[in-house]
């Protein structure tokens, strides 16, 4: 007899619904696990609760209040790189946004800041935008397989976004900066934080802010790139740089 083949999908459930021994998924997840991967009692399956606790869990009953998985093994932090990566980005339009999201969650990102720059003198994002960035990311999370999930904030300015982060080791994509050396300082309990301006780029007055803040310049190439290019190539580049520093 075959055992039940594990789905390809990692399921997300709520940290109040994590137990000792057990987890219980909620609706969505529920249906998901049962109703498109046909699960049935006894099928593995994989759990985060966004918090760093991923699970690797067996389906022991199906519940009206949702799918109940018995968890056979905790990882704590699983899939996730050796620092903290930040992103503090210069507000593109959304949808722009949401490619930042989408794509930066797997590469390891662990904040995205959408910061109004003078270029992009609007207001933050509301509530509705936010929760939807929320979700993208969430999605994101459960496809890469990571157990953290990214924060998601808008920052008045590119000033009041660098005080609200704290410390770090810090860059920003600039035509004018260096290229980056490959390999990072030792300094594992810093998180690593990249500013990528809007489209147009920061002001001179804010590139000079982020230079006095230590955000040292890394070219990306001769090219113009669009503010999601660039936020995704330099983030690529700090990830490849941490994976190499652990082989």
């Amino acid at each position: 007899m075959n055992r039940p083949r594990l789905p390809d999908s990692t399921f997300w459930v709520e940290p109040e619904a994590v137990g000792p021994r057990h987890i219980r998924l909620g609706e969505e997840e529920s249906h998901h696990l049962i109703r498109v991967h046909r699960a049935i009692t006894g099928t593995p399956f994989q759990a985060t609760d966004g918090r760093g606790g991923f699970f690797e869990c067996v389906l022991e009953s199906i519940e009206p209040r949702g799918a109940v998985g018995r968890i056979v093994e905790r990882r704590e932090g699983w899939g996730e790189l050796s620092r903290a990566i930040e992103l503090l980005v210069g507000r593109p339009d959304w949808a722009a946004a949401e490619k930042v999201v989408e794509h930066g969650v797997p590469l390891g990102a662990g904040a995205f800041d959408f910061v109004v720059c003078e270029r992009r003198g609007r207001e933050g994002p509301g509530a509705a935008r936010l929760a939807r960035l929320d979700r993208v990311a969430r999605a994101g999370l459960k496809q890469s397989r990571r157990s953290r999930l990214p924060r998601i904030l808008s920052s008045p300015s590119i000033q009041e976004a660098v005080r609200a982060h704290g410390p770090g080791q810090r860059f920003m994509a600039d035509p004018d900066g260096s290229p980056f050396a490959s390999s990072l300082a030792e300094s594992p309990q810093l998180p690593v934080q990249l500013a990528i301006g809007p489209p147009g780029d920061f002001t001179a007055e804010e590139r000079e802010f982020l230079r006095g803040e230590d955000f040292a310049p890394i070219s990306l190439g001769p090219s113009r790139l669009t503010t999601e290019t660039a936020a995704i190539a330099l983030l690529s580049l700090i990830r490849n740089s941490l994976l190499r520093s652990k082989l």
